[in-house]
């Protein structure tokens, strides 16, 4: 079984090389790499052209700058293989990631695996992609949504009619939990195969105000949607719920707090829940959460911001 390893590449010279070589370092050969460079200004496309020169495995393509998910859809459409791994340019894998996940392929329609969480400074920490524990194929819809850590039959994502949406942060959050929702057989390699790198300046670690963040609004919204209009909404609810909580009174609420230019939008996330998930408190995943993280989106929610700068101010 051939593997299309899916890689959009913008501006990361600095890690793209550390990222293929992480490719042609697997155990398993049967693979392509389509390499997306995303209209980079820096060295980037180079050093992947040399990299396709050494091995014709890897395949580049240049675009002008159309964002990851547009880079993404691009790939999708280039690509050979029998399944599908996302893998950022900046990250990086295990040498046995695809001899371990294509192991557990059997009719299924993704393997799961987890993931570490590389630091600049050097920390390395594991990471559960499935947060709680496993009882019905419903847990896998509140797993981290991203399309990485993930080994996807082509058929099954193709079928599902699934595309990135594109112009928009949080295209991940918009579209892999309906993916996971669709799945009939799946499987979950419970090791950490991915690396997924923490570097100054991406969209999750900023020191300053990003109003791409404001993105997830919509994200969160065209996913809800979607599972509308597939008539999966009522089937599962309590995991839309949930993953509302977590994006929105959760995270989401932790960045907008930090700044003055998105305090705004903690108002807008208590109106956004009160007339999507009224009864969100009641969530069953929300009741396995911790103390702390439960307190907090009841204050964000109440909108009791000085409670919030006390609690932070006693970390």
């Amino acid at each position: 079984m051939k593997i299309s390893v899916i890689i959009p590449v913008f501006n990361i010279e600095n890690f793209v090389a550390r990222c293929l070589n992480s490719v042609i370092s697997q155990t398993y050969d049967n693979w392509e790499a389509i390499v997306i460079d995303d209209g980079s200004t820096d060295g980037s496309g180079k050093i992947c052209d040399d990299f396709a020169l050494k091995d014709n495995r890897i395949k580049v393509f240049h675009l002008k700058n159309g964002g990851l998910a547009h880079a993404r859809n691009v790939a999708l459409d280039k690509s050979t293989g029998n399944y599908l791994f996302y893998l950022d340019g900046d990250d990086y894998i295990e040498s046995d990631t695809f001899e371990k996940m294509i192991a557990l392929t059997d009719g299924k329609d993704i393997v799961y695996c987890d993931y570490y969480t590389a630091y600049d400074n050097g920390d390395i920490v594991y990471n559960k992609l499935v947060k709680f524990d496993i009882k019905t194929k419903k847990e896998y819809v509140t797993a981290m949504p991203t399309a990485t850590c993930k080994l996807i039959d082509k058929a099954f994502f193709v079928k599902s009619k699934i595309k990135f949406l594109e112009g928009k942060k949080f295209e991940d959050n918009a579209v892999i939990p309906i993916l996971s929702a669709l799945t009939k057989n799946v499987a979950y390699l419970h090791e950490a195969k991915y690396y997924y790198y923490q570097r100054t300046g991406s969209i999750l670690n900023q020191t300053k105000y990003n109003y791409g963040w404001e993105d997830i609004f919509d994200a969160l919204e065209y996913m809800k949607n979607d599972f509308i209009q597939r008539g999966l909404f009522d089937e599962y609810y309590e995991e839309i719920e949930y993953i509302f909580i977590e994006y929105l009174l959760h995270a989401a609420n932790l960045r907008f707090f930090d700044y003055k230019e998105g305090r705004n939008n903690i108002k807008k996330v208590r109106d956004v829940m009160k007339a999507s998930f009224p009864k969100w408190s009641k969530n069953i995943y929300l009741k396995q959460e911790s103390w702390k993280y439960k307190v907090m989106c009841k204050l964000f929610y109440g909108n009791h911001l000085f409670l919030i700068s006390l609690i932070r101010r006693k970390k």
